[in-house]
């Protein structure tokens, strides 16, 4: 680049401090300016430029989270940035295919992923960085905004009157499919832990999604508008990891936030009578359907100390020394203060999805009998807000017994 007058004057370290100020999208056209430009933009040598333009979009700084902790790769700042900005758009064309769509989904899921987690020096507020209004911005252009808009609650005042009535159609749609797959006992056998999860023991988020829309939906309707909203806390803020009350002061051993007072949100079905009928059946003004709550409070134990009644299988021991697999015991106690034992452990597995499972015993029942068992999913990052989601069923599975879904909001 020939020194002279104005931008070819300047140095290329003045020219990288000012593109750090743009927009990525400005700093892509200035590479076409010329041939020197092209050079500073995209074979400066180092990321650094690339660096300060992702986490000044804003976006979190990946090297903070905990998937990396968990298992280290090199981090691309430059193709992760066009791959995110590039998403941003796709959402926002009305014109984007469905495979599109597909890609910007996954970044979206990607930025979720790679979201630090709350410390204790930013609890009275999330980190500085908002990468979750980010991820709801993008898709006001298409329909995938109905859904966010029911699933995670984050209705706008701005939000136009025709998206709420589309939205409030969608939701008694979503309801009612939910509620089939939910109650389906097809969907629950041995191989897939009684749970929300594949026979390959992956996590089945179809599955996970129908239990969190008929949990939601049940405690909008049965709560008391004048008292206050019981819902778990719902939105993308709420899945950062130790953004759960009281995580960032937990046990140090306590990884997964176990420790402390629950509340838990069940629902179930009386199956006697419930037939699958394409949802028909759930226009009925009865069908037997009810949601109740219970308090949980759980403190660590060793593997050692747990009794030999605990009749599960046990999950296998972590290969990361970082997330052991833990054990918890505690108590449940109901509207009617009925005080049960609850036995369980937690468990990371080899691609970072934490699992919860514990029994407890019936209200009234011998000491040490086991009656209900439980499978969960960790909800976003470790300890996060938005709680674990599965179901429960009878701790022996007997030809009748249901799986209802429950929520563990923390």
């Amino acid at each position: 680049m020939k020194r002279g007058n104005g931008i070819p004057s300047l140095s290329p370290e003045i020219i990288e401090h000012a593109l750090i100020h743009c927009h990525p999208r400005h700093v892509a056209a200035f590479s076409q300016t010329c041939r020197a430009a092209y050079k500073i933009v995209y074979h400066c040598g180092d990321q650094y430029l690339w660096r300060q333009l992702f986490l000044s979009y804003p976006f979190d700084d990946p090297r903070e989270s905990l998937e990396r902790l968990r298992r280290y790769t090199p981090f691309d700042w430059k193709s992760e940035l066009q791959r995110r900005v590039l998403a941003e758009a796709i959402s926002r064309s009305p014109r984007a295919t469905p495979e599109e769509l597909t890609d910007a989904l996954e970044t979206f899921l990607n930025v979720v992923h790679t979201a630090s987690p709350v410390t204790q020096w930013v609890r009275s507020g999330f980190p500085r960085r908002a990468y979750c209004g980010w991820s709801t911005s993008c898709n006001p252009a298409t329909c995938c905004v109905h859904q966010l808009f029911d699933h995670y609650n984050i209705i706008s005042e701005s939000c136009p009157s025709s998206i709420l009535s589309c939205s409030h159609l969608l939701m008694i749609t979503t309801r009612m499919i939910s509620r089939c797959y939910v109650y389906d006992l097809g969907n629950y056998c041995r191989e897939n832990d009684w749970g929300p999860f594949w026979k390959n023991g992956c996590v089945n988020w179809v599955h996970v999604e129908s239990i969190i829309n008929v949990l939601l939906s049940n405690l909008a309707e049965f709560s008391d508008p004048s008292q206050i909203d019981i819902r778990p806390p719902c939105g993308l803020e709420a899945t950062r990891a130790y953004s759960a009350p009281g995580a960032t002061t937990r046990n140090p051993k306590d990884w997964p936030g176990i420790e402390g007072k629950w509340a838990r949100y069940v629902s179930f079905l009386d199956h006697r009578n419930f037939h699958l009928d394409g949802g028909s059946f759930f226009d009925r003004a009865r069908y037997g359907e009810a949601i109740f709550s219970l308090d949980l409070n759980l403190h660590l134990v060793e593997p050692d100390t747990v009794p030999d009644y605990y009749t599960l299988e046990r999950f296998p021991e972590s290969d990361n020394p970082l997330y052991p697999t833990l054990y918890f015991s505690g108590t449940s106690t109901g509207s009617q203060e009925n005080e049960d034992e609850v036995i369980g452990s937690v468990y990371m597995n080899e691609v970072g999805v934490v699992r919860w499972r514990f029994v407890s015993t019936m209200a009234s029942a011998c000491n040490n009998h086991l009656r209900w068992s439980s499978e969960g999913v960790q909800l976003g990052g470790v300890a996060s807000a938005a709680g674990v989601v599965g179901s429960w069923t009878s701790v022996y599975h007997e030809q009748g017994t249901y799986s209802p879904p429950c929520t563990l909001p923390n």
